[in-house]
């Protein structure tokens, strides 16, 4: 009952004509791989990359064969894609997600959800959508009762998300009731945290 919405969606983005592949990096072709990348860059809203992934660094690249493609079309035409890297040795971590911006709302979803059908016959038994940066602050601030530095501190990351996605990003991630692990930044001395 909780993941509803996230059901809805999918089932009414599929019932508009949206079919899913799933795709292992090394049997893409050539032409898979160079319309993906222009796809990839004609769908970026700005110059510069503000994802939410510790990202590859590379798409679609040749000498990642094990990353998974998992790509959205309708009626035949490339809507939208993302990109899955190994993690560990029965893991794999969501690298980039992009999707014209033309494209239904829902299609991430349906992404989401056919790289977790497909994760058995990958060989997959989790996956993480990566990180949601300071989830509990967000989380912890909005609910009743709390303390006057963490709903300014709230506030601060609201702001933020202006620019960086904090918020939505937490929010998308929170549709698929994920397992939220603490991910933590370690620095050797506090003049070194700038």
């Amino acid at each position: 009952r909780a993941m509803r919405n996230v059901r809805q969606m999918v089932k009414r983005i599929e019932r508009a004509g949206y079919t899913t592949e799933v795709l292992r990096g090394g049997s893409i072709s050539e032409d898979q791989r160079r319309l993906a990348l222009a796809d990839a860059d004609a769908w970026r809203s700005t110059e510069t990359e503000r994802g939410f992934s510790m990202a590859l660094g590379r798409l679609v690249d040749p000498t990642d064969p094990d990353c998974v493609l998992v790509v959205a079309r309708q009626d035949g035409v490339l809507r939208a894609f993302l990109q899955i890297v190994p993690w560990g040795s029965d893991g794999m971590s969501l690298d980039v997600m992009r999707r014209d911006r033309t494209a239904d709302a829902g299609v991430n979803e349906l992404l989401i959800v056919d790289a977790l059908r497909s994760s058995p016959a990958l060989g997959v038994s989790r996956i993480s959508l990566n990180f949601a940066a300071f989830r509990s602050t967000l989380e912890r601030g909005e609910r009743l009762g709390a303390g006057p530095i963490l709903r300014a501190w709230r506030r601060v990351l609201l702001f933020a998300s202006r620019w960086f996605q904090i918020e939505s990003l937490y929010r998308f991630n929170a549709k698929f009731q994920p397992t939220w692990v603490p991910r933590f930044v370690v620095f050797p001395a506090t003049r070194h945290l700038p």
